[in-house]
């Protein structure tokens, strides 16, 4: 009887798990547009990590065996010298996935993806994506459309870094968290600290203080405890974008 109510434990746990599971993927529009079979497939393999701020979802140099998105919290794609000087790539916000350029080409990782808050990831496994790229023209053209989309986002954010004084790069980082392709489903009111805008940006929390009270004197965002307002959005994407 006891082992019996143990496998019955077992049982409904794994099933919960994979109610989630279901529930996080039909919030993404590539899922939803997978025929059954592959929404199956993706459903069976997928599965959901937590991982605490400050903590390495996956590390540079190692394979690359996994698709991820960000269900809720926020990740940062960076890279670390050894002397412990980093460089941030890219922040990944909830509804963004990231890795899908390092797992197309089965390559080592060529960066760290780190929390910045505690977080909860999907995880997609390579070859479950491979089968999707290759059998789903849906998920190929989604694809595509997001590579394309991540390079002209990094080619703007070195352009930013080297040529924006600090109040447009700390504009133009948040306003990446908006972008309208990789991240159309970010809250209006972001749930962001200024140490982790300075995490994103580079910059020290002063100096990022400094840049959101210039932003919030010009009614362009509204600034809270642990959080920041959009107040217009569009401000936001176009400051400091004329010295570029």
């Amino acid at each position: 009887m006891q082992k019996s109510r143990l496998n019955f434990r077992h049982e409904m746990f794994v099933i919960n798990i994979m109610g989630k599971v279901n529930q996080c993927l039909l919030m993404h529009p590539w899922f939803t547009d997978l025929m059954p079979r592959h929404q199956a497939l993706v459903r069976r393999r997928a599965s959901l990590r937590s991982v605490a701020a400050g903590g390495f979802v996956a590390y540079r140099g190692q394979p690359s065996t996994h698709w991820i998105g960000v269900h809720q919290g926020l990740i940062k794609l960076s890279v670390y010298s050894l002397d412990g000087e980093s460089c941030t790539l890219c922040g990944i916000p909830p509804r963004g996935w990231c890795g899908e350029g390092s797992v197309i080409k089965r390559e080592l990782r060529k960066y760290d993806v780190v929390a910045i808050r505690n977080s909860e990831l999907l995880m997609i496994p390579a070859e479950v994506f491979h089968t999707l790229l290759k059998e789903s023209l849906s998920f190929s053209s989604f694809i595509i459309n997001h590579l394309n989309e991540r390079m002209g986002l990094f080619i703007f954010t070195l352009q930013a870094e080297r040529l924006l004084d600090v109040n447009a790069r700390v504009a133009q980082a948040i306003a990446q968290l908006f972008h309208p392709v990789l991240h159309p489903q970010t809250s209006m009111v972001l749930e962001l600290s200024q140490k982790e805008i300075g995490l994103l940006t580079g910059l020290s929390r002063q100096r990022v203080n400094r840049a959101l009270k210039n932003l919030e004197a010009l009614k362009i965002i509204d600034i809270s405890y642990q959080s920041v307002r959009m107040l217009d959005l569009p401000a936001l994407r176009d400051f400091g974008l004329s010295a570029l």
